[in-house]
């Protein structure tokens, strides 16, 4: 994609795994063909920035070395899996997860009618455990839970439970039926689901007409009818505990996975990006740090970067690179695009001036609001809404609280200087609106 810096080039990593060899391999090969400026995404992919039109083919004659190329571009973009960053190497989840994410991606790849997904439509493969998948959406979610099974998701809402076994023969029999049902106009989950529940409440077609599988019915849970996917559960009702989605001693007070920073006691460590980028340097410092103590790198969907298994403190090294290692910087609450000139469409310079305005930010942060710094109405870092939403408009920022980007203003565009005033002001007078988006 082309943007204000250059072209953006994504490399997408399998499970977000990344060795340390190969990490910093990406790392001079951002240096070398881009700006030396890497984005890590919603969807636990690295960006290079800065690429040109003169470096895009030996960027990409470098990246099949590292055989990390696909065939061709419809078999990259099908291959849109999220995972649990610790798959394979978290004890505490309920389903070891790491075999059906190449799988997934081999059935996406091998059947070209998966080809035809918009270029958005993403599956997700929650093992549960020490960092669960919750509040990280995706069009065909599977979601384990703690008696051994998943929950099948679509475009948000549950379609049943699956056993581990038939999980991808599930998700992708819904896949083949958002193809069916979706209109030209339609290119997420989210617009068919209504008539794919609906489509579930007809009655069984007779023996021999399409029925039920040989795995059975679906229809467990709410739905409790006749489904063309044919392998859910036509009886199994999740247990209380499964409702829960962690194991019992992991549940309490467990922080928010976005904001997680430094050591954890499951054995790894987090090293938060602020606001999703770092550089080349920092990249090959992290992987000259899992090198070292024997750990690969997992990106994950909250735009940070795992050290796992990891039985060292490395604070110390992670914060000399210049990367968040402490769960109350107020920047892991804080989402902004990197606006202009980096972005065509940016009105202003969203990560500097959120840089600038944490200070001012960290006030609501610590009363547990969320922040989103957006480079236009677009807002392609946060679609949710946020506590706090500025706007770019023209170099100035509009404001509104418990709102998305494209909601109107509440005030005047406002230069960066009087919006620090206008935010120290509402912080004293507590006068900003309790949200329910954090």
């Amino acid at each position: 994609m082309r943007s204000g810096d250059g072209l953006i080039v994504r490399v997408r990593l399998t499970g977000g795994d990344l060795i340390p060899d190969r990490a910093a391999a990406l790392a001079e090969a951002a240096r070398r063909f881009g700006n030396g400026l890497v984005d890590l995404t919603s969807r636990a992919n690295l960006q290079m920035r800065g690429v040109s039109d003169e470096t895009l083919q030996p960027l990409l004659d470098r990246l099949a070395e590292l055989s990390l190329l696909d065939a061709s571009a419809a078999a990259e973009q099908v291959r849109n899996v999220i995972a649990s960053p610790l798959a394979g190497l978290d004890p505490s989840a309920p389903i070891d997860i790491q075999p059906l994410i190449r799988a997934l991606e081999l059935r996406l790849i091998g059947n070209e009618r998966f080809h035809f997904l918009p270029a958005k439509f993403g599956f997700l493969l929650d093992g549960g455990g020490v960092l669960p998948l919750d509040g990280v959406e995706a069009d065909i979610a599977l979601r384990a839970e703690v008696d051994g099974h998943f929950r099948l998701e679509a475009g948000g809402e549950t379609l049943g439970w699956v056993r581990a076994e038939e999980a991808l023969e599930a998700a992708l029999g819904v896949a083949e039926r958002f193809l069916a049902l979706r209109q030209p106009d339609e290119s997420r989950m989210r617009d068919v689901v209504g008539r794919l529940l609906n489509e579930a409440q007809q009655p069984s077609p007779p023996s021999g007409e399409g029925g039920p599988t040989k795995s059975g019915r679906m229809g467990c849970g709410p739905l409790a009818t006749s489904f063309p996917v044919g392998v859910l559960l036509a009886d199994h009702t999740p247990s209380p505990v499964a409702s829960q989605r962690h194991l019992p001693h992991l549940v309490k007070k467990a922080a928010a996975p976005s904001r997680l920073a430094g050591p954890h006691p499951a054995g790894f460590f987090t090293a938060a990006a602020p606001f999703g980028r770092l550089d080349a340097g920092q990249l090959e410092g992290l992987a000259a740090i899992a090198a070292r103590h024997g750990a690969t790198l997992r990106l994950t969907p909250w735009r940070s970067i795992l050290l796992a298994p990891l039985a060292v403190d490395v604070t110390t090294q992670v914060s000399s690179l210049g990367l968040v290692v402490d769960p109350g910087d107020p920047r892991l609450a804080i989402a902004a695009c990197p606006g202009s000139p980096s972005c065509l469409s940016g009105e202003a310079p969203a990560q500097a001036d959120a840089a600038r305005l944490a200070p001012v930010l960290a006030g609501f942060v610590e009363r547990g609001a969320s922040v989103h710094v957006s480079g236009c109405a677009k807002g392609c870092a946060r679609r949710a809404p946020a506590s706090i939403t500025l706007v770019g408009q023209g170099g100035r920022y509009g404001i509104a609280f418990d709102a998305d980007s494209k909601a109107p203003s509440e005030t005047e565009p406002m230069s960066l200087g009087e919006l620090m005033a206008f935010l120290t002001k509402r912080l004293t007078e507590n006068s900003f609106k309790s949200s329910d988006h954090v």
